[in-house]
């Protein structure tokens, strides 16, 4: 355990403990993961697109485009966790998932992992729902800049991520403990997006403002 990085070690830790099931997702309820996942794809045109699922857990998204009938080209699930990955091929198989395929990768380590997945994959679209929150702000801004530069020959390839907002505007809670997440500077990372693309969408009114959205488009 202790040779796993400090990002992926509250993972690992949870699957110790409860196997490859939910709770070793981190989220607090499945009801919320679906909120944000309505919010991040609600940002974003993936018809025929090929889009890269990074920290894909237990392939829930793949199942929430499924259910939700996005008309998606393709799904490449990565995860980092061995034991995910592997309960995301044995579920999309069960599931009867169609265009999905998995990949054990540590998007945060392999700092070639984007530029393998647009080249062997053909991915058009990254997206990170909570796989981010883990951690620290400078290192998240570094994991979605290689990931926007590698879409940097992809006209209209697109980046969305969410993470915990710190402009959530309730006092009663600006000292909770969020446990191994972060919240960012939202303003922060809305301007990291900002200076590279005009073609950014952002919300926060969803979660009651305590979770944040960016997706960004290449011209």
């Amino acid at each position: 355990m202790s040779d796993r990085p400090a990002y992926l070690r509250p993972y690992q830790e949870a699957v110790d403990a409860h196997g490859p099931r939910f709770e070793a997702l981190l989220w607090n309820r499945p009801e919320t993961q679906l909120v944000r996942f309505e919010a991040l794809v609600s940002m974003l045109d993936l018809d025929a697109k090929t889009l890269a699922d990074m920290g894909c857990g237990r392939a829930d998204l793949a199942i929430f485009l499924r259910d939700r009938r996005v008309g998606y080209g393709r799904y490449v699930g990565v995860e980092g966790v061995k034991e995910l990955c592997e309960a995301s091929r044995a579920r999309a198989a069960s599931e009867g998932l169609e265009r999905c395929v998995f990949r054990q990768i540590d998007f945060v380590a392999d700092t070639e992992a984007f530029a393998t997945l647009v080249r062997d994959d053909g991915v058009q679209a990254f997206a990170f729902s909570g796989s981010l929150n883990t951690l620290e702000q400078p290192g998240a801004l570094a994991v979605l800049e290689r990931a926007w530069d590698t879409l940097g020959q992809t006209p209209g390839g697109a980046l969305a991520f969410n993470f915990l907002s710190d402009r959530h505007g309730d006092p009663a809670r600006t000292d909770e403990n969020t446990g191994p997440a972060r919240r960012f500077d939202t303003l922060a990372m809305l301007d990291w997006a900002m200076t590279r693309t005009p073609l950014v969408r952002f919300r926060q009114d969803y979660l009651g403002g305590h979770d944040a959205a960016i997706a960004m488009v290449r011209a």
